[in-house]
C-alpha cells in the first residue's frame, strides 16, 4: 500500500481515506485517478474492488467528495454520497471496500472506450499488484456518461469483472459481449437523455442485451414505474445461468442516480437516495 500511495495527495472535500494517487501512466501518458483504501485495511485479507466512473461534467474529485452528480439537493458529501453513495452502504455493512475513481485524458474530457479499457486494464494490474484484492469480486458502476463506460467494460472486459452497476446507462463501447456478467441497471422514466424506452440503444436495451447472455427467461414486457407515481419498481429476471442475476429498476424521475421516490416525494438527496442500497444489495451477494 505505501508503495501505491508514495507521493499521492489528499483531496479536498473527501474522505480522509482518499488518496490522489501520482505518477499513474496509461498509454504512456499521465493520467488522474483516485483511490480509496479503508482506514483499517489489513493486508492479509482480500477486498472488494469497485470502480466508480464519473458522468458528463463531472470528475473524479467529484466522485470522491460526493458532490451531486445530477440535480442538486442535501447531503451531497463525502460520508454521504462518495463513490455514488457505495462507500457510506459498505461501511454500514462493515464490509470496506477499496474504491477507485478514474478520470479521462485530459480531464473534463468523454470517455474514449478504446483507450480508457486499457485504463482500466493498466490500473486493475496497479492496484491488485499493490493491494489485497479478491479478484474474483472485482466491480464497476457509474452514471450516465460512466454508465456507459461500465455497460461497454461489462461486455468487453466481463472476465475480470464480476458485475456491473449502470445507472442511466446507454449502449457504447464493447456492446455485443458473450461473456455472462451480473448486471445491474437503473433508469427514469423522465430520463431525456439516456432514455429507457429504446429497446436497441436506451437502458432497456442495454438490460435485454444482458438479460439474453446471461440466459435469463425474457418477459413479454417488463414491468415498468408511472410516471407521477413518485415509486421505482424493480425487476429481477428469472432462469437467468446461476450466479448471474440480471436486474434492472426504473423510477418516477429524471437523468439521475440519486433519485429519492418513497410514494411521496420526488427529488434528489445523496443520503436518502434510493439506488445506492439497492446496489451494494447487489454487489454484496458475491
Amino acid at each position: 500500500m505505501k508503495t501505491l500511495t508514495v507521493g499521492g495527495s489528499s483531496v479536498a472535500g473527501a474522505p480522509a481515506t482518499s488518496t490522489r494517487l501520482s505518477g499513474v501512466t496509461s498509454g504512456g501518458k499521465p493520467r488522474l485517478v483516485i483511490i480509496d483504501v479503508p482506514a483499517d485495511y489489513d493486508p492479509t485479507k482480500p477486498y472488494r474492488l469497485i470502480f466508480s466512473w464519473r458522468q458528463l461534467g463531472g470528475s473524479d474529485t467529484g466522485n470522491a467528495t460526493g458532490l451531486h452528480p445530477a440535480g442538486d439537493g442535501p447531503n451531497f458529501d463525502a460520508k454521504s454520497y462518495s463513490y455514488f453513495g457505495l462507500r457510506r452502504e459498505a461501511l454500514n455493512a462493515g464490509q470496506p471496500a477499496i474504491f477507485v475513481a478514474p478520470d479521462t485524458d485530459p480531464a473534463g474530457a468523454l470517455w474514449d472506450y478504446n483507450k480508457d479499457s486499457v485504463y482500466f486494464d493498466d490500473l486493475l494490474k496497479l492496484v491488485t499488484d499493490n493491494l489485497c484484492i479478491d479478484e474474483s469480486r472485482v466491480f464497476t458502476t457509474g452514471f450516465s456518461y460512466g454508465a456507459m463506460m461500465s455497460y461497454g467494460l461489462s461486455n468487453g472486459r466481463a472476465s475480470k469483472l464480476r458485475a456491473a452497476v449502470t445507472m442511466a446507462p446507454a449502449q457504447f463501447g464493447a456492446s455485443s459481449g458473450t461473456t455472462p456478467i451480473a448486471y445491474m441497471s437503473t433508469t427514469g422514466m423522465s430520463d431525456g437523455t439516456c432514455r429507457w424506452g429504446d429497446a436497441n440503444s436506451g437502458g432497456e436495451g442495454c438490460v435485454m442485451q444482458h438479460a439474453k447472455v446471461n440466459g435469463c427467461t425474457i418477459p413479454a414486457s417488463l414491468p415498468t414505474a408511472a410516471v407521477g407515481s413518485k415509486k421505482y419498481v424493480c425487476y429481477d429476471f428469472e432462469g437467468c445461468k446461476a450466479g448471474y442475476p440480471v436486474k434492472v429498476c426504473t423510477f418516477d424521475g429524471p437523468h439521475t442516480p440519486s433519485s429519492v421516490d418513497d410514494g411521496t416525494t420526488v427529488g434528489e438527496d445523496g443520503l436518502k437516495a434510493f439506488i445506492p442500497p439497492l446496489a451494494w444489495k447487489f454487489i454484496s451477494q458475491f
